[in-house]
Order: C-alpha cells, then sequence, then structure tokens
C-alpha cells in the first residue's frame, strides 16, 4: 500500500530459497506458491504517481500466507553529490533492495529527489545499493553525474548521504556524426564487480543528445559499458575506470566497416566467427541494419550461400570437405539510413588455408581503416591529404580449445575510390614503427571509399572495402 494507507499496484520479485526458483508475480494478486521460505522485493509508486518506494523481506509461505509492503514505513533516501554541480540541473536519487546472498530478488526505483523512501529491514539477507543523478535540463550543454553506494546487512531506516565529486571518473565523450545522425540516446551500464550485483541496478545513466556532441560523463569508479543508439547501434565491451582519473571517449568514428573475429575450424566445420559488417574501429558491437550476402567456396565449388537481414544473422558453420584453400566473400548495406549518411556499404574476402582436422582459428588480417584529422562530422578539408591508419585486425576467439596460428604481413596494398567504385586509384601503404599506414588526397567534395589488400608470408590474402568511408566538405 502507499503513503496514504490505500493499495496499489506492485510487482514483486519472488526467490525460493532452496530450489532456486525465481518469478515475478502481481504483489496485488492471490498467487499459488509452494510452502517454502521464499526472499521478496519490490518498488512501486505511490498514489499520487510521484513517490518511489523500495523494500524488501523473507517470508514462510505454508498454507495461505498474507504479507504486506507498507510504504506508510518508507523512509527518505536523500543522496546528494558535493560540491554540487550547480543550477540548471535534474536532481534525481535511486535505490535498490536485494538480497545479500546475490539471489535474484532484486527490484530498483528513481524518483525526483524528495520523492523516494525505503522500508527498512534489519535481516541482514537484504542490502540497500543507493546512487544520485544530475542531468542538465539543457539538450545542447551540460556533463552528466552518477554516484552510489550501498549498504550492506540489512536495510536502513532511511538513506542521507553525501557523495564527493572527487571519488568520481570522469569521461570527456565525442560523439560523432556521419555514419550514424540524428538523436542518439547514450547509456552507461556499470557491472558489478567483486560479487556484488546490487549497485549494477543503481549504477545506469541514460539520456539523448542530437548527433555530434561532445559532453562529460561524471561516474562511479569501475567497470562500464557504453553504447550508443539512433539509427543504427554501436556498444562495447565493459571496461575499467579509475577514480579521480580522465578518459577521452571518441563515439562514432569514420569507416564502420568489417570486424569481428577471424573464421575457425572445429570438427571439420567452419564456424564464420563473431563477424560484423559495420562496425565502429573501436565500438565494436552494433551494426544492427547490416543485411547482404555471404558465400563460401573451395576447389570452384560453392559449399555455402546465404542472405542475412537485421533480423537474420551470419550464424554459418558449414561443414568443410578437407583441408585446402577457401575463400569467404561477403558484402553488406545498411538501409533505413538518412541521405548522406556515411558507411553505407562494405564488403570482406578472405582466401585462407583451413586445415579440416585442426579446432583452430585460420590465418589472415582485417583491415580496420582509422582516417586521422576529421572534424566531428566525420568530414575532411577540401583538397587536404588524409593520413588513414591500416589496423591489422586478428582478434582471437578467447576459447582456449581453438589454437591460434602466428601470421605476419607479406604486403599491403590500399586504393580510394571518390564517385562510389566506378574508379579505384591505387595509394601507397608504408610501414612505419609498426605501424601501416596510406595517405589520401581528398577530392574538392563528396565521400572517399577505402580498400585494402593485405597478403601474410603463408599466403593468406584478405581485401576490405569500405564506400562512403568519410566525407569531404
Amino acid at each position: 500500500m502507499d503513503r496514504s494507507g490505500k493499495p496499489v499496484y506492485a510487482q514483486v520479485a519472488v526467490y525460493n530459497t532452496k530450489t532456486n526458483d525465481f518469478l515475478y508475480i502481481d504483489g496485488n494478486k492471490k498467487t499459488s506458491l509452494p510452502n517454502g521460505s521464499y526472499e521478496l522485493a519490490t518498488s512501486f509508486v505511490g498514489g499520487n504517481g510521484e513517490d518511489g518506494v523500495v523494500g524488501g523481506h523473507s517470508v514462510k509461505v505454508s498454507g495461505a500466507t498474507t504479507t504486506t509492503f507498507d510504504a506508510r514505513k518508507g523512509r527518505p533516501v536523500k543522496v546528494s553529490l558535493s560540491p554540487g554541480p550547480g543550477s540548471g540541473y535534474d536532481h534525481t536519487v535511486s535505490a535498490a533492495v536485494c538480497a545479500s546472498d546475490n539471489g535474484p530478488a532484486t527490484m530498483s526505483m528513481s524518483a525526483a529527489a524528495g520523492d523516494l523512501y525505503v522500508i527498512p529491514n534489519s535481516s541482514k539477507a537484504y542490502e540497500l545499493a543507493y546512487g544520485t543523478t544530475y542531468e542538465p535540463r539543457s539538450t545542447t550543454g551540460g556533463d552528466f553525474w552518477l554516484a552510489s553506494a550501498t549498504h550492506s546487512h540489512g536495510v536502513p531506516s532511511g538513506v542521507s548521504a553525501t557523495l564527493r565529486k572527487s571519488g568520481l571518473t570522469n569521461l570527456k565523450v565525442s560523439a560523432r556524426s556521419g555514419p550514424d545522425s540524428g538523436q542518439a540516446r547514450f547509456s552507461f551500464n556499470g557491472e558489478t564487480t567483486g560479487g556484488d550485483a546490487c549497485s549494477s541496478s543503481t549504477d545506469i545513466l541514460d539520456f539523448q543528445r542530437d548527433l555530434p556532441d561532445s559532453f562529460g560523463v561524471h561516474l562511479q569508479p569501475g567497470q562500464w559499458g557504453v553504447g550508443q543508439q539512433s539509427h543504427d547501434y554501436i556498444y562495447d565491451g565493459f571496461h575499467e575506470y579509475a577514480a579521480g582519473k580522465t578518459t577521452s571517449l571518441t563515439l562514432g568514428h569514420a569507416v564502420w566497416g568489417p570486424g569481428g573475429q577471424l573464421p575457425y575450424t572445429w570438427y571439420h566445420r567452419l564456424y564464420f566467427g563473431g563477424d560484423n559488417p559495420f562496425a565502429d574501429p573501436e565500438f565494436t558491437g552494433g551494426g544492427v541494419l547490416a543485411s547482404g550476402t555471404v558465400k563460401l567456396t573451395h576447389a570452384g565449388r560453392t559449399l555455402y550461400s546465404h542472405k542475412y537481414s537485421p533480423s537474420q544473422g551470419i550464424d554459418a558453420q558449414p561443414r568443410i570437405p578437407g583441408s585446402g584453400w577457401y575463400t569467404i566473400t561477403e558484402s553488406g548495406h545498411r538501409s533505413g539510413l538518412p541521405s548522406g549518411s556515411l558507411s553505407t556499404s562494405s564488403s570482406l574476402s578472405l582466401h585462407f588455408y583451413a586445415d579440416a582436422g585442426k579446432n583452430q582459428q585460420i590465418r589472415d588480417y582485417i583491415t580496420r581503416f582509422r582516417p586521422e584529422a576529421l572534424n566531428s562530422r566525420n568530414q575532411a578539408a577540401a583538397g587536404s591529404t588524409t593520413t588513414v591508419d591500416l589496423g591489422m585486425q586478428r582478434l582471437g576467439t578467447d576459447d582456449g580449445t581453438i589454437g591460434r596460428l602466428s601470421d605476419s604481413v607479406k604486403s599491403v596494398h590500399a586504393w580510394y575510390t571518390a564517385d562510389n567504385g566506378s574508379t579505384w586509384h591505387a595509394l601507397t601503404a608504408k610501414l612505419s614503427h609498426g605501424k601501416w599506414t596510406t595517405a589520401v588526397h581528398n577530392p574538392a567534395s563528396g565521400r572517399v571509399g577505402l580498400r585494402s589488400t593485405i597478403t601474410d608470408t603463408h599466403g593468406d590474402s584478405s581485401t576490405t572495402t569500405v564506400y562512403n568511408a568519410y566525407a569531404v566538405r
């Protein structure tokens, strides 16, 4: 019931501590449960539509059993940041009640400062995570702040906490446009560490900004995953960010192209690996708009051919007849993007020797193009020269049972096009201090496409192509 004593809708997380069964139930309806001990957690909004309430307690079910979460027993959750970011910010607080044995009985709630309450519980089987966020009201400027903490061994009788800015980690985010555009949703999700999952329910920050944009994000130190979603979607794995440190983070680099892992053999099958035809060079997950074709050939025969779409990916594992030379050819296209978008089409060709009797990754390289000195819209100046780093990607599978072969580069060739592939112009690829680069003499306007062919010392070769890689203004 809410703080006025009236019944309200509440969803309850229910965990059977003996059988490990878990379910969500409607707390306002009768539900049949086997006899036993249960951990419960809930969050709900009061009848005024503003007050948020969280709580948790344990229940032994034996026949007909009734339990109540009474918001009138709730105590305020007050969390602030010191020093505060100043005026012009929306200040919200959040709280999550969790079973301290890391069972799934966890529920959380966010509300405006002054509108969040927690129902106390002295049982050491529960803990409370709480946090505060400050988001600028302006849609064109201002930093974002999130700080959090955890109270273990029971749920306290309210919270009144002041968290320090100096304890946060700082991200300087540059979100570019070109491969994507328009209004984007940015997500920052904390990953639990040390076996305590409760804080992950409060370490969540989501907001929207128009691309391109630059802003600061100040977060609780630890593991964070960052994502951006507009017409398309990019994300990366979790990375560690230390307290008091500042990290520059660029999203939406130029040249979304083929990325992921190289294929590998597994008991006479060829697994295509975690391929992504439109990956950001650094935020390698995403590219959800991709559609296209992929084909595997051997000794003049097509062994596998498939058309994929955003709803049906490239999850191929065809059987291969034996050891020998194989070729994978893949082409991709992103549709549904605004006119003028970059990285609209890509292709990848891998020619490699595969040993069907061994579980191992093939040799080869995938080029990840990285043009330098582009502006926030991934544009180069008309008539300028753009240095392009030719990153040689050979990501492993993270599976110790799949062998990895050593490899080295024999030759690199590169080309560019200013007319969407009608004409390709040869470039000179140079190796300096272990890095391959090339220089593109940009046209007066339009878009530049890029292509690279890498041949290794064993005869394997790969060709990577990205159309509309970057723009010229």
